[in-house]
């Protein structure tokens, strides 16, 4: 079982006002009913008043818990898919941020990026690419295409002046890569995330699950050392921060590695001697321990489990008002 947005069970808390909020209304109601007198007061409208204001919260208190449980997007079990064995689709997310221009690995963190690249688009000619340049947000700036060549014009003019958003945020990388596969494609299918791994905002784990809940791997490739490099401009000298002190930029490499695990992927160093072997290797083992007759395993949603109680006690709850009770309310 995997739980792809786990952030919205927080939303219980409103739930658990609810109720204690629901049994105060109650009582209060019963007990300016029994003001009325005991002309008014009967067994019938202590049991009418039961089910219009009771059993009304209930279902509201129902509905709403169930709406929240079909939100967090639970996926268990698999079911078989048909695939195109013709290529993989793969969507290269590429950190353009300022700090990928800093140079401990040669000849910097984002050209040997880009090299990586330019390898797997040489080994893989019969695949479709896609690239996502992100930083403080992310943009497709390449739909899913079969022209190597068009990924190759890209990556000569990607830089850090692509975006103009400053920080970093792997989390809509990843999300912004898992929208740029296209709709019902049945061809095996990979994210190439390329990263420094330092990022400033988002939860790159919460992006990873949604990517493992559709059975498609992150391969990270870590770009740069963890003892950290000061960022070069293009003007000489080095950026600072505003009290001209020079910022240092550190690689996360375990940031890049949980990303690549939680999704059944592979962590590479781009300093590595073998990254482009290590790379191509996993991405070809990927269709291969996909099932051989044509089909893969992807988990199944089951958001519809709870859905379906919940618009059953919307119902209930409006019909519980509606509808009349013996004459009396």
């Amino acid at each position: 079982m995997t739980v792809t947005h786990p952030e919205v069970f927080w939303l219980f808390v409103i739930v658990a006002i609810m109720i204690p909020a629901l049994v105060w209304t109650y009582r209060r109601g019963r007990r300016d009913l029994k003001r009325l007198g005991s002309e008014v007061w009967s067994r019938e409208l202590a049991n009418v008043y039961l089910v219009k204001s009771f059993f009304r919260g209930v279902c509201t208190v129902l509905f709403f818990s169930f709406v929240i449980l079909s939100l967090a997007g639970f996926y268990w079990g698999r079911r078989p898919i048909e695939e195109d064995r013709s290529g993989i689709e793969i969507v290269f997310a590429i950190d353009v941020s300022l700090s990928m221009l800093a140079e401990d690995i040669g000849p910097n963190r984002l050209e040997r990026g880009k090299d990586i690249v330019r390898s797997v688009v040489q080994d893989f000619p019969e695949s479709r690419f896609a690239v996502v340049a992100f930083g403080g947000r992310a943009v497709p700036v390449l739909p899913m295409t079969e022209d190597g060549y068009a990924v190759q014009s890209l990556l000569s003019v990607l830089s850090p002046e692509t975006l103009t958003a400053p920080g970093t945020d792997i989390e809509r990388a990843v999300e912004s890569a898992l929208d740029t596969f296209p709709e019902g494609s049945a061809r095996h299918q990979a994210i190439v995330l390329i990263s420094d791994g330092e990022y400033h905002s988002g939860n790159p784990s919460r992006a990873a699950r949604s990517a493992a809940a559709r059975g498609i791997p992150i391969f990270s490739i870590t770009t740069g050392l963890e003892q950290g490099a000061v960022i070069p401009l293009t003007g000489g000298g080095a950026a600072e921060t505003h009290d001209g002190e020079v910022i240092y930029t550190s690689a996360d490499q375990s940031a890049m590695r949980r990303v690549a695990e939680a999704t059944d992927g592979l962590h590479l160093q781009a300093g590595e001697g073998e990254v482009f072997s290590k790379l191509r290797e996993g991405l070809g083992g990927h269709t291969e321990r996909r099932d051989r007759d044509g089909f893969r395993l992807a988990s199944v949603p089951r958001y519809r489990f709870f859905l379906a109680p919940a618009l059953l006690f919307l119902v209930l709850e409006n019909a519980l008002r509606i509808v009349r009770w013996r004459r009396i309310l």
